[in-house]
């Protein structure tokens, strides 16, 4: 009875050490002898993971591992990303998703799993909430990925993610400034890209009452790139007034997105408002300081004060008024329906 009892103790001694032993070469990633750590299925790494000479393989047909820590894969490491369809993360691909920081090397290794992707497709294949440094030393792309001039994005179009895109996908161009300066009468328009894809040329576009534009000028863009850019533009002859400008990207198949629109005023500008007819809001071309209606016969009906654009006459019946601006400084007729 005394040797059964130690055997057992023996047994759950050394159980309890290999267990422990598997635990620590989870969080390291690595073996003591030589061969190749293996980890795959879906499944939660607690704390930071190294992958210094392994295989990570998410799933078995894709499937999802979560780093609760830091994520280091060296340059031995290899990860097995399968791709299955456009289901999402964890069901139609593959995904390493780290709560902490990720610092890539290795290998990647895009296997299809009966499924080929096209052109506009595009695949999260990591997620991280830190941040990111380095990148993959080999991607083997399968043969349709391959020839479509698949690429792969850390994190430059899309923040915090590591994304496999085909050409004709729609991840867009990154702006990451628009300014406008003026300087002896001109105006110089200034932007800069963080990255672009696909894109074949800028045109500057100009107006004076912000809802029709000109193009005044093109600038070649630079196709595909993950290197900041910056770019200007002086436009010699603004009118009096106020300009509004506006950037028109226009990509290599022809689709095209516009920035946000800025606007600098010259000298003096008559005040104006619309439409008139007016039904439930006059809108001016400015900021004006006052604004008083009067009825035909000259009685007082609406008063306003600091009014940024837009008045609104939804308690005026319809009719004609007076409507005076900034004390006088403009007064006209405005039909009311």
């Amino acid at each position: 009875m005394k040797r059964t009892t130690k055997l057992f103790i023996a047994i759950l001694t050394i159980t309890m050490s290999l267990l422990l032993s598997k635990n620590l070469l989870e969080k390291k990633g690595q073996l003591n002898n030589g061969a190749r750590f293996v980890v795959h299925g879906t499944k939660t790494l607690e704390g930071d993971f190294i992958l210094s000479d392994g295989l990570i393989s998410p799933g078995n047909s894709p499937g999802k591992i979560t780093v609760t820590g830091n994520f280091t894969m060296g340059s031995n490491g290899t990860y097995k990303c399968e791709i299955k369809d456009l289901t999402g993360s964890g069901s139609g691909h593959d995904q390493i998703d780290v709560s902490g920081n990720i610092s890539l090397d290795g290998t990647l290794d895009i296997v299809l799993d009966g499924y080929t992707p096209n052109a506009s497709n595009e695949f999260q294949i990591m997620k991280f909430d830190g941040s990111l440094s380095g990148a993959f030393n080999t991607i083997n792309w399968p043969g349709t990925m391959l020839a479509d001039d698949w690429q792969i994005d850390y994190g430059v179009f899309i923040p915090n993610r590591v994304t496999i895109y085909g050409n004709n996908s729609a991840i867009p161009i990154e702006l990451l400034s628009f300014n406008l300066t003026e300087r002896n009468n001109k105006v110089t328009l200034s932007w800069q890209t963080a990255s672009e894809r696909n894109s074949n040329y800028f045109e500057i576009e100009h107006g004076v009452d912000g809802k029709n534009y000109f193009t005044l000028d093109q600038i070649k863009a630079q196709g595909t790139s993950y290197k900041v850019h910056d770019y200007s533009f002086t436009h010699n002859y603004p009118v009096s007034g106020s300009n509004y400008y506006r950037l028109r990207k226009v990509d290599l198949d022809g689709h095209f997105t516009y920035s946000n629109v800025l606007s600098m005023r010259f000298g003096k500008e008559k005040i104006s408002f619309y439409p008139n007819p007016a039904t439930k809001t006059i809108k001016f071309n400015e900021d004006v300081k006052s604004v008083v209606i009067y009825d035909i016969a000259g009685k007082e009906i609406l008063r306003k004060e600091n009014i940024e654009f837009t008045l609104d006459i939804t308690t005026l019946k319809s009719g004609i008024y007076i409507i005076e601006i900034n004390k006088g400084e403009y007064r006209d007729k405005v039909i009311v329906k």
